[in-house]
This record gives structure tokens, C-alpha cells and sequence, in this order.
């Protein structure tokens, strides 16, 4: 990443301080990939980091077997890459990729407002409401951002708005999207203007409270896609490219500079 980005040390895959399971309850393989995935999303394993499958199944108190088999789903969904030899890293992020996961993630928004209405009737919203009054209290504090716990929000809140798309093969399709592409904000995050990125977290996640307490996934696509295009031309100023005039109206990730 250029810029001077700042980048944390990276993580021993087996002392992240991560949930060892007890030995009543053991963890299976998608529940691993599942807490794997979040710590990639949130640089607790950087780009190119080993995950050791020895390591990860002393952690988990697991056998190899279902490791490995939360490091395959990971590497289907192009967060980590085997190489015969080395081993299982995670994937470094690519940014010409990522424009494409992004201009997709943008039209798979307009879908999901299409085809989730109906859904979130009824829905529970305190954990959204727990999440807002998170954010909320973050943006209120003369404390110093924490970034790393404003993004782990953010993924419990795209996390909520996952069960409220109806169709499982999108629901499947935009999760495996966003986390392909939320190690790139994180990164970026120290410089960027933090007190305002918490500002659009909050916007972002009261509006879409409100517009899913009326059962209105019309009106949360339209706010999720208007803060994910603000996001990209965030990015975009930061990385310092040349947008086209395309680019500009779809919001699209610029790669260059």
C-alpha cells in the first residue's frame, strides 16, 4: 500500500488471543474459518502472514482435519493462498482485484434492495441498536479512535444485515465480497481523517436502523450504497489516481499513484 500506510505487526496464527474451545465444545470447521475470516478482515493476520495448521489446532484444541478444512473454504474465498511447500498465508491485497469486487459489490447492492424485500419484517433489532449505541459512544468519547474496534463493529453491523437478505446464494456471494475487500479501509485508516470516518460509520448504520425498522431493504441499499461510494472516493483522494469519468459516477476504486 503506498503512502506510508501504517501496518500492525504481524500475528503468530496460533497466540491471537482468539476463543480456545472447551473440551465440551469443540469448534468445527466452518465456525473456524468463521472466526479466521474476521481475523483477517480485521489485520489481526496481516497480508502474507503464515497460519500454521499445527498452531491453529492447538489453539482451537482441534485435529488438523477441520483446520485444514476452514483453510480450504478461506482459500476458496481468495482470503488466504497454499503454496506446496510453504504453506497457507494471507492473501496480499490486490488492488486491480479489488476495483472489480468493489464495482460488483456496488451492483450486488441494487440486487439485494430488489430482491430482500419482505424479509426483515419482525426482525430483531437490538443488536443493531447495541451496535449504533457503540458507535455512538465511540463518536462521543475524547479518547483517542480506536480503528481496529470501529471495524469490528463494522463487520458485526454488515454481519446483522446479512440476515436480512432473503436469497441465500446473494446473502453467500455479498459476505465472501465484503471481506475480500474490508482489510483495505483498515489499512488506510491512520490516515485518513478518523474522528470523520467514525462520523459515517454512525450515519451509516443509524440510517440503516431506521430504514430496517420500517422494513424498507429498498431504503438500506440506497444508504449502504451511498456510503460505500463515498468510502471509494475516499480511497481514491488518499491513493491520489486519476479517476475516468465512469469511475466517478459508480464510485469504483481507482488503482495507481
Amino acid at each position: 500500500m503506498s503512502k506510508g500506510t501504517r501496518r500492525t505487526q504481524p500475528a503468530d496464527a496460533g497466540s491471537s488471543g482468539g476463543p480456545r474451545s472447551s473440551p465440551e465444545r469443540r469448534l468445527g470447521a466452518a465456525e473456524i474459518s468463521e472466526v479466521l475470516r474476521e481475523r483477517i478482515a480485521l489485520l489481526t493476520y496481516e497480508p502474507g502472514a503464515m497460519l500454521g495448521e499445527v498452531a491453529l489446532a492447538a489453539e482451537f484444541g482441534v485435529s488438523r482435519t477441520p483446520i485444514r478444512q476452514a483453510l480450504q473454504h478461506l482459500e476458496s474465498e481468495g482470503l488466504v493462498v497454499t503454496r506446496r511447500g510453504v504453506g497457507t498465508m494471507v492473501a496480499t491485497i490486490d488492488l486491480p482485484y479489488l476495483r472489480a469486487v468493489y464495482t460488483l459489490r456496488l451492483k450486488l447492492i441494487d440486487v439485494i434492495g430488489e430482491l430482500s424485500p419482505g424479509r426483515v419484517a419482525g426482525a430483531d433489532m437490538r443488536p443493531l441498536e447495541r451496535i449504533l449505541a457503540e458507535v455512538e459512544a465511540m463518536q462521543a468519547s475524547a479518547s483517542p479512535p480506536d480503528m481496529r474496534e470501529l471495524a469490528r463493529l463494522y463487520v458485526d453491523f454488515n454481519r446483522e444485515l446479512s440476515h436480512a437478505i432473503g436469497n441465500r446464494p446473494l446473502r453467500e456471494i455479498a459476505d465472501r465480497l465484503f471481506y475480500q475487500t474490508s482489510r483495505v479501509w483498515l489499512q488506510l485508516a491512520p490516515d485518513l481523517d478518523q474522528k470523520a470516518e467514525i462520523g459515517y460509520v454512525v450515519d451509516e448504520v443509524r440510517r440503516v436502523h431506521d430504514a430496517l425498522s420500517r422494513g424498507d431493504m429498498r431504503g438500506v441499499a440506497a444508504v449502504r450504497r451511498e456510503h460505500m461510494v463515498g468510502l471509494l472516493r475516499r480511497i481514491n483522494d488518499f491513493i491520489g489516481a486519476d479517476l475516468t469519468a465512469e469511475d466517478k459516477d459508480s464510485g469504483a476504486l481507482a488503482v495507481g499513484g
